[in-house]
């Protein structure tokens, strides 16, 4: 189902989509234009690639305020208690990567897996390849791929690694696919399938800051990693994969200002050819973005002042020529869910949001969770949305992690 599509649902044409969608289907025919490198230009996206500007309130629809609120009860399909400090993170399979608690006073934590059908937490690596004055960064799991960064937070010298997965244990010897010093920031990346995708940047205040960025791709088996995309400056958000397409924020118009364009990538297509592409105000830094539902899905972590609608804080779903809904609330996460429903985190619940029905409900965090309630280890298209949460006892004092799967 398209965005429009699913926008309108089955209540019809009212006057507000009609404006809105009328403006989409004339933005939509007039900005036909042919991407380089394409074969198949039929599937692709017409876009302009021209900065985004909305003063035109029919092209906001603000769910929270136009949508109706229904009674809906999500109840969890598995739930399960896991130790206190335990982290969950992406996946695209059965299995969520997972940060736990230290297992020995070697190290200051240990990475594996959560299994999402047995609830059976599994330590991969307790101790950071790299040696005693490493610890472990960050994680992520595909279904066939097993990667983390260790970094040293004296030196802040890092590494990318990556091993083969399978059946919740690792199939082969780590890799080394990136590494780095102070002057770089350590690799925002992640998994799918048995691919990792990773950018590489100079950090903000170090010697390097002139230098250009890049997106890297290795899968299990390869001799040797392939550059995805180049940025003439820093990406802003995470790269994410969701039903076969590659979301990037790269900086864009780099002569004429400070311009984020939001990229989807055909991850199939051999030259990763570009399927979508939406490009932010003047100065407008995204927060989160993936591509779900032929529509990019994005937070806006500040409000800019003079950038129009697409410069308030909040998450939008939409892509070039609008219209855009929008959840007026400041974003915690990657928006994730399936088909016309939509999981966006709030401070301490998750809002869901039915652009089909044109409804939104709440899922709750648990009881006595800390403040900010469920996180979730979700992003995109998902089949399982999984959240964690640590939870406090009748004293106050945190004494376990909440891991739940839901089904939207």
């Amino acid at each position: 189902m398209s965005f429009l599509s699913s926008l309108f649902g089955k209540k019809g044409v009212t006057r507000r989509s009609f404006v809105a969608g009328s403006a989409a289907a004339a933005a939509a025919t007039a900005a036909a234009v042919s991407v380089a490198g394409c074969s198949d230009e039929s599937s692709v996206q017409p876009t302009t690639g021209e900065p985004q500007f909305i003063d035109d309130e029919s092209q906001i629809i603000d769910a929270l305020e136009e949508y109706k609120a229904v009674d809906e009860t999500f109840e969890a399909s598995n739930s399960w208690t896991l130790p206190l400090g335990t982290l969950l993170f992406h996946s695209d399979g059965v299995w969520a990567a997972a940060m736990m608690a230290p297992e020995s006073a070697s190290s200051v934590n240990t990475i594996g897996v959560l299994s999402l059908t047995s609830g059976d937490l599994v330590t991969l690596e307790s101790v950071p390849t790299k040696g005693t004055s490493f610890d472990f960064f960050d994680v992520r799991c595909g279904s066939g791929v097993f990667a983390w960064v260790e970094i040293d937070y004296a030196t802040l010298d890092w590494t990318l690694l990556a091993a083969g997965f399978a059946d919740g244990q690792l199939t082969s010897d780590p890799v080394e696919l990136d590494q780095g010093d102070a002057d770089w920031d350590p690799s925002m990346f992640t998994t799918v399938g048995s691919t990792v995708y990773w950018l590489k940047m100079p950090s903000a205040s170090g010697s390097h800051t002139s230098d250009a960025s890049h997106c890297y791709r290795w899968s299990v088996g390869d001799a040797e990693h392939q550059e995805v995309y180049e940025s003439p400056g820093r990406f802003a958000t995470h790269p994410r994969v969701c039903a076969g397409v590659l979301t990037i924020a790269p900086r864009v118009h780099a002569d004429e200002g400070t311009y984020y364009g939001l990229t989807a990538l055909d991850v199939s297509d051999a030259n990763l050819k570009r399927i979508d592409q939406l490009v932010l105000p003047a100065g407008v830094r995204p927060f989160e973005a993936v591509y779900m539902g032929e529509s990019f899905a994005f937070a806006i972590e500040a409000s800019y002042t003079g950038s129009g609608s697409l410069g308030n804080m909040g998450t939008f779903i939409g892509r070039e020529g609008g219209p855009y809904v929008y959840v007026s609330r400041e974003p915690a996460a990657c928006p994730a869910g399936m088909g016309s429903r939509y999981a966006i985190k709030a401070r301490s619940s998750h809002f869901v949001i039915d652009t089909a029905e044109q409804t939104y409900t709440t899922l709750s965090c648990p009881d006595r969770s800390l403040d900010y309630g469920d996180y979730p280890a979700s992003e995109g298209a998902c089949d399982m949305f999984v959240t964690y949460a640590t939870v406090k006892d009748r004293q106050g004092i945190p004494t376990h992690v909440t891991a739940r799967v839901f089904t939207l």
